[in-house]
């Protein structure tokens, strides 16, 4: 019983990293056509961003809050970012740039009742984890999607 109830939630993490990798490609066909817009996080729950900019390189690829549908991803090709407040429908989807660690989002596309007011962030990169400050206060953590553990 318990190996199958593993086996099921295994088959919803990799159902969800699925979405966010078709996310990622959305992010990759769209940037070139410049359009695009959770729960609320702890604002304790992630350090403070340092002042040293991370990289192109340090931030390229897809990171993830954790692997549930209300968790927001971030996805970022070259000084391209893609950001969707989560997979509910509820969650908005914004395109943007990343240049010297901040985020900002130049368009979003609504999804649902409440649209994501946060247009600009500050960014960091502590060991494995991205840390996101938006304009709001709000601190979120993102893991890697290529990590196993994204539970942050």
């Amino acid at each position: 019983m318990r190996r199958a109830r593993r086996q099921a939630a295994d088959g919803r993490r990799w159902a969800r990293w699925g979405a966010a990798l078709a996310a990622a490609a959305l992010a990759g066909t769209l940037s070139g056509c410049g359009t695009e817009n959770g729960d609320d996080v702890d604002a304790g729950s992630a350090p403070p961003v340092p002042a040293s900019a991370p990289t192109a390189e340090e931030l390229d690829g897809v990171w993830l809050t954790g692997d549930e549908e209300t968790d927001s991803i971030l996805t970022f090709e070259g000084d391209s970012v893609h950001f969707t407040e989560n997979q509910t429908g509820e969650g908005d989807n914004c395109e943007g740039t990343v240049v010297n660690g901040l985020i900002t989002l130049e368009s979003c596309a609504k999804q649902g009742d409440e649209e994501w007011d946060d247009r600009s962030a500050e960014v960091a990169v502590t060991g494995e984890q991205l840390d996101v400050v938006w304009e709001s206060g709000r601190r979120e953590s993102y893991g890697s999607m290529f990590h196993e553990d994204i539970d942050n």
